[in-house]
């Protein structure tokens, strides 16, 4: 457990994080919590949250200001003023937008807290060089919400972030990163994604990978069915599927 690979709920079969698995084994309980809080474990905000975030029926990410009222009939105390840090702090709790978190069952990339932390995963598990729009692309359909304008910003290097990731760009808006061993690496030593460096490329592989294909695969027959009457919006270099 915690390797890397894909890891399962045996009830629910959702997809677990390697820190799912990792605090499951701390506390001595089976990981994934859709049945609740277990027997024995204090409940905490963030167990409690994240029991909440377990719900088979829970399919997104959801605001912050919605887990607080999610946690509110089991918890003893107030979580507004504490439930910003609970799910930013927590290895456990995925970030997907501003005020937006879920777990790794929803798509989102662990530890990453910001747009370009998650888009960085995405490039060095992608196949190939990706164009910003394909980007975006993936980001939406692995459940980010976020501004396109923003991410295009990050991408083409016009804003700095905290980690110093630096993005590679051509004149046809052609994105990757350096995905070789020692930079993957870097890269899992600040974000965490998982918490070893064996555990982080499983998981690229066997995890993420194999998501960003399908993505890819998916946007790209979605495009060549265009003459057979599919409805889009064009805004930009962003292709939008209704």
């Amino acid at each position: 457990m915690g390797g890397g690979g894909m890891t399962r709920c045996p009830r629910c079969d959702a997809e677990l994080s390697d820190w799912e698995v990792e605090e499951a084994g701390w506390l001595q309980v089976t990981p994934c919590w859709c049945g609740g809080i277990p027997r024995g474990v204090r409940p905490t905000l963030a167990n409690v949250a994240y029991a909440k975030l377990c719900d088979i029926d829970l399919r997104q990410p959801v605001k912050t200001h919605d887990v607080a009222r999610f946690v509110t009939p089991q918890y003893r105390g107030d979580p507004r003023y504490s439930i910003n840090g609970a799910l930013s702090q927590g290895m456990r709790f995925c970030w997907g937008g501003q005020a937006l978190y879920g777990l790794a069952r929803h798509g989102l990339v662990p530890a990453a807290r910001s747009l370009p932390e998650a888009a960085y995963a995405i490039l060095i598990a992608a196949p190939r060089a990706l164009h910003v729009e394909e980007v975006d692309f993936v980001m939406e359909q692995l459940n980010y919400r976020f501004n396109s304008g923003s991410l295009m910003h990050h991408l083409r290097g016009y804003t700095s972030n905290r980690r110093g990731l630096r993005f590679n760009i051509d004149y046809l808006n052609r994105v990757w990163v350096n995905s070789g061993r020692d930079s993957r690496h870097e890269y899992n030593r600040y974000v965490r994604v998982c918490p070893t460096h064996t555990g982080f490329d499983a998981w690229i592989g066997e995890t993420l990978a194999p998501k960003v294909q399908r993505t890819l695969t998916d946007r790209a027959q979605r495009l060549a069915s265009l003459g057979s009457g599919t409805q889009l919006d064009l805004a930009g270099d962003r292709v939008e599927f209704h």
